[in-house]
């Protein structure tokens, strides 16, 4: 490290450093003034953990990282989360400056910024052990500045919740840093341990670096020397203390096969299928880095569609993998730190490439974030040499012109791929437009205008605002007609735009026919029948929920009423009513009801006995009272139907 010290001051390489973090600025501080976006509310925003500052650290510890967020252990993807670092960070933000998410932008920037110098400071020190003595400084320049700037790190450093992204990525080159170190065994190792330790509570990718440290000392000194063995050592013990934490809050590491497609992408394909869906989108992965447009949140099902071997680009992309073997035979010797860099993309990538495990998504910008590392230093360690070798001026000339290009261009992209993370919104309704053929993309953009067009009070906007809602989750359900979520949202629109009832009913009698038990659509069922005045549509509608739930305790109530108050069928209604406080023996309104319906068959006892259960419940409702009187009058009884006629006067003059 003592060269690479002199060396830094050499070329005023400190001041490089301090470039990185202004550049990361100047790309990215237009997220300052932005709020929350997408998972932040898992994180931060409804996270009951975080809110607790301080005092919920020991419980982000100790729990799955979703916990907070649900309440209770709901595994939406294999495996569970456990992340706790970047909701420590959150917490201690939150203790700080509370719910503030420009403090929190600022701090993703700042790191972002200091995690491109420290990729400066890990490819100059690889250039520097690997014997590099052709153009050190502007190779891990090139290598840094192509990080900091590449449009596919929006969605890390912009949302704020891809810090743990971030901070995997840092502190997974700390520990490859003081690892590089010559001297101080002792003291490198304990940091070894503690910063891999930190990067995989930061995310789980780190692992990779269990492999990939180890993998470049191999190549340095060709034997399974010391260094080798002490790294190892020092990442595994890290690794370790890790997993005793991960599987002590969340469980042993289970992968079972998500039946909802929104968790599953590969749910209804063929194993055929799902392998060249796989070798697509690795095609995709690379045109990405290289030419990172569109960009988007969301590449759920079906944005990406389901792929066959016999497809055009799955064949490119098997041919480009095998190019990308070949050339580590051909880099092992002549090019070290070329063949490391292919090597190191490969074990990066592989645990979010969905060939080891589901990672619940077809594929995602931000499972670039630490391959493109390895991908930025491959790119400018082969393109510096050559370009340097170039003999005719104008060559030289047009290559210094792409470069200049492709850093304004990439440049730009960021900063104005940067506001489409503003909030949710604007997050979903931007990128629904990229994702049109995703179903949760559709969801999410209708959900939210759903939202906006019950607050705004400019009758054309929220008009609007209703039509692209119904037309997103309309397009939602057609791409996936099993998707609860938008059939719900669905249902919303209807009623809040039409007072479609009908229509509305429908929509959630879909999330009940794939979702039984799914309590809002049981509410929102209720709730929008109860606006109807179409008493025979309401029977209809409630017959329908019976057969779906015989034992819920408002249909059979609401069935009740109707059979005995509008069709006046007193014994069918008596028989629903009579369930439905059976059902809820605490329903003053059902007991009540009862009561009525007796009176109204000439059971005045049983009449009696309902009215005086529903008073212990309710004692405040002067109608009950009334009641008992006419019945102890009609019983003969008139000196205690009096007293409950007096009672339910005081009443109605309180």
């Amino acid at each position: 490290m003592e060269k690479i010290n002199t060396y830094l001051k050499s070329i005023k390489g400190y001041w490089f450093l301090v470039i990185f973090t202004i550049g990361a600025f100047i790309l990215y501080g237009n997220t300052i003034s932005h709020t929350y976006a997408l998972d932040d509310s898992i994180v931060i925003t409804k996270n009951e953990f975080t809110k607790q500052g301080l005092k919920g650290i020991p419980d982000i510890l100790t729990n799955d990282s979703f916990l907070g967020f649900f309440g209770k252990n709901k595994s939406l993807v294999q495996g569970g989360r456990y992340r706790p670092f970047s909701l420590i960070t959150f917490a201690v933000e939150y203790q700080l400056f509370g719910e503030n998410p420009h403090i929190s932008h600022i701090v993703n920037i700042l790191l972002y910024g200091l995690l491109s110098c420290l990729v400066f400071l890990v490819v100059l020190k690889l250039l520097f052990i690997l014997r590099v003595n052709n153009y050190l400084h502007l190779t891990a320049f090139a290598t840094a500045a192509l990080f900091l700037i590449h449009p596919a790190h929006t969605e890390v450093v912009a949302n704020i919740k891809g810090r743990d992204e971030i901070l995997s990525l840092m502190f997974s080159l700390l520990a490859f840093l003081v690892l590089l170190k010559k001297r101080n065994a002792i003291l490198k190792t304990l940091l070894a341990i503690l910063f891999i330790f930190i990067a995989s509570m930061s995310k789980e990718n780190s692992v990779a670096f269990l492999a990939i440290i180890p993998l470049f000392l191999f190549l340095k000194d060709k034997k399974i020397s010391l260094n080798v063995i002490i790294a190892t050592s020092a990442l595994a013990t890290g690794v370790a203390l890790f997993l005793i934490l991960r599987h002590n809050a969340v469980g042993a590491f289970k992968t079972p096969i998500a039946s909802e497609l929104m968790n599953n992408p590969f749910l209804n394909a063929s194993q055929e299928q799902k392998l060249a869906t796989l070798f697509f989108t690795w095609l995709l992965y690379f045109k990405l880095l290289i030419f990172p447009h569109p960009l988007t949140y969301d590449y759920y099902p079906y944005h990406i569609q389901i792929q066959n071997f016999g497809n055009f680009w799955v064949g490119i992309s098997i041919i480009v993998m095998l190019l990308l073997f070949a050339s580590l035979i051909f880099t092992y010797k002549k090019r070290p730190l070329l063949f490391f860099s292919n090597i190191g993309f490969m074990l990066a990538f592989l645990p979010v490439s969905n060939l080891i495990f589901p990672v619940g998504t077809f594929m995602n910008e931000r499972f670039m974030f630490m391959p493109s590392f390895f991908y930025c230093t491959a790119i400018v360690v082969l393109f510096i040499p050559a370009f340097a070798k170039m003999s005719s001026k104008y060559s030289s000339k047009v290559i210094s012109i792409l470069i200049v290009l492709v850093f304004i261009g990439y440049s730009a992209k960021s900063i104005t791929r940067n506001r489409a993370w503003k909030n949710d919104f604007t997050l979903f309704t931007t990128d629904v437009l990229t994702s049109a053929n995703s179903a949760k993309s559709n969801c999410s953009a209708g959900g939210k205008l759903w939202e906006a067009a019950k607050i705004e009070k400019n009758e054309s906007t929220r008009k609007k605002y209703y039509s692209l809602a119904e037309k997103y989750l309309t397009r939602s359900v057609e791409i996936y007609p099993q998707y609860v979520d938008a059939w719900l949202l669905l249902g919303n629109v209807k009623f809040d735009k039409y007072s479609n009832i009908a229509e509305a009913c429908n929509c959630y009698l879909k999330v009940l026919q794939y979702q039984p038990a799914n309590s809002n659509a049981w509410s929102n069922i209720h709730t929008v029948l109860q606006a109807s005045n179409n008493r025979q549509m309401q029977l209809e509608y409630y017959q329908m929920l019976e057969k779906i739930n015989p034992a819920d305790y408002t249909t059979n109530y609401k069935l009740g009423v109707l059979y005995g108050r509008y069709f006046q069928n007193i014994d069918t209604g008596i028989k629903y009513l009579e369930k439905a406080t059976s059902l809820n023996p605490n329903s003053s309104e059902a007991l009540k009801d009862l009561g009525t319906s007796y009176g109204m068959q000439g059971n005045l006892q049983k009449a009696y006995n309902s009215f005086i259960k529903a008073i212990q419940i309710d004692s405040t409702d002067s109608q009950l009272y009334y009641n008992v009187g006419v019945a102890l009058h009609q019983m003969g009884k008139y000196s205690e139907a009096e007293q409950y006629m007096l009672k339910s006067k005081q009443l109605e003059n309180k």
